[in-house]
């Protein structure tokens, strides 16, 4: 599908232009016979006039056409942004041609406009297909090269709006607009904004009429406002001169506000330093004084440590004459006690060996059985038994008596020394004599001696 094609006679021919650019009818090339041998601009192949639908006029290939042809890849609606371009640009007085190659191929037009004096022409590409910001530079400084000025127009949001001349446009109400790529600066905010729905047509007019440029944005203001509350970052936008004036004299009021700022932090860090050598002055004379006062400080401590190193060397000798004179106490006390306390064990042991040589060793025996049988009626076990050692001093020089490998009871302790007896034991005597004798006015209760009816005639004969 193509716009333009070529008449054998007439040359180029232009199916958007009313006598075909060449001043023919369309009814000269459409559904004519013998038809007319119209070629393809782009690669010679053989087309035929059409009518679509909606009544837009077109060149369609013939059948066997070449698959390499340009024009095959361009979308329905990139075609139709072309003629939307020609017929803006036309509207403006401007002439339009659509698909025109450079002299030497560097370039190809989607629209030429020619200003109607012929010294200015300006391609108008739309761009529909993905392009790299490098690619479409080096497009552009094709153009630039042939003294033919370019802008870009796309209705998606392209990644390089404002890296070359370009603009995003939109259908509204049947009108196509310039909703991205044209901005105002407003000097109140120190900001660019979108210039809100630019007819198409009228946005070509200030284009040609040149009161808008394409103007490389100040670094300070690439921040563009494009609708309320949402901004995007332009490196260059098409804006009129008065706007333009406005962002230089906006940077010179903020570079002028910056200089005072910046003087006004100069002279604040100025009076901060003078204001901080001052006050270092003052600390290190605050530190002389207070390291003089520690000096002092330090010379009456160390004398004040001397004093109370005496003081405490004096008292520690006292308290180590108190201590020795104590420990002699201590020690004579110690030896009187230890003394005492043989002398005690001699009585006690005179005592006990009265006690037990008043009972033979046959009667010993006969009580040891007897304490079996007691504690068999009992306890209801026979498992006892008798310290090997006998009598000794830690049961009141009685023999310590067995159950279960149990201290259960002591036998025939001594009476001057029930004071040793473990609490709690039974005791077992000869009979109600010697019980007798074991609970007096002791530590022994009657509850805890039991006694047996031996006679008491073998230890009065031993007395």
């Amino acid at each position: 599908m193509a716009f333009s094609a070529i008449h054998p006679d007439a040359g180029r021919v232009d199916a958007t232009l009313p006598d075909l650019g060449r001043g023919l009818a369309w009814g000269l090339v459409h559904k004519v016979r013998p038809r007319i041998a119209l070629r393809c601009r782009e690669c010679g192949h053989g087309v035929h006039a059409k009518v679509s639908p909606r009544g837009l006029r077109y060149f369609a290939h013939d059948p066997g056409r070449p698959p390499d042809c340009a024009w095959l890849n361009e979308s329905l609606e990139h075609h139709q942004l072309k003629l939307a371009l020609a017929t803006a640009v036309r509207a403006t007085g401007w002439g339009a041609e659509l698909e025109v190659t450079g002299p030497d191929g560097a370039w190809r037009a989607d629209v030429l406009a020619t200003s109607p004096d012929g010294t200015r022409r300006i391609a108008w590409e739309a761009q529909l297909s993905p392009i790299t910001d490098d690619d479409i530079r080096h497009r552009t400084l094709r153009y630039q090269a042939d003294d033919v000025e370019v802008c870009w127009v796309s209705p998606t949001w392209p990644p390089w709006l404002g890296v070359v001349p370009s603009v995003r446009v939109a259908e509204d109400a049947d009108v196509v607009v310039v909703v991205d790529g044209a901005a105002d600066f407003y000097f109140k905010v120190g900001s660019w904004g979108m210039t809100r729905r630019l007819a198409l047509v009228e946005f070509i007019r200030r284009v040609q009429d040149e009161t808008v440029v394409f103007h490389e944005v100040l670094p300070r203001y690439r921040r563009i406002r494009v609708n309320a509350g949402s901004y995007s970052r332009r490196r260059a936008l098409w804006a009129t001169p008065a706007s333009i004036d406005a962002e230089e004299r906006h940077e010179v009021m903020r570079q002028r506000q910056e200089a005072w700022k910046q003087r006004q932090q100069a002279e604040a860090k100025a009076r901060q330093q003078a204001a901080e050598r001052q006050r270092e002055i003052e600390r290190e004379a605050e530190r002389a004084r207070l390291e003089k006062q520690r000096e002092q400080q330090r010379a009456e401590q160390q004398r004040q440590w001397a004093i109370r190193a005496e003081r405490d060397r004096l008292r520690r000798e006292e308290d180590e004459r108190q201590r020795q004179a104590a420990e002699r106490e201590r020690l004579a006390a110690a030896q009187a006690a230890e003394q005492e306390r043989l002398r005690l064990e001699r009585i006690e042991a005179a005592a006990s060996h009265r006690w037990h040589a008043e009972v033979s060793e046959t009667r010993q025996h006969e009580l040891c059985d007897k304490v079996t049988e007691h504690v068999w009626l009992k306890e209801r076990t026979k498992t006892i038994s008798f310290a090997a050692a006998g009598p000794t001093i830690e049961f009141a020089f009685g023999t310590a008596v067995y159950v279960r490998n149990r201290l259960y009871g002591v036998l025939r302790p001594s009476p001057s020394s029930l004071h040793r007896l473990p609490r709690d034991v039974v005791i077992f005597a000869l009979n109600a004599r010697e019980a007798a004798l074991l609970v007096g006015p002791g530590p022994v209760s009657a509850e805890r001696v039991v006694f047996f009816d031996f006679p008491e005639a073998e230890q009065l004969s031993l007395m």
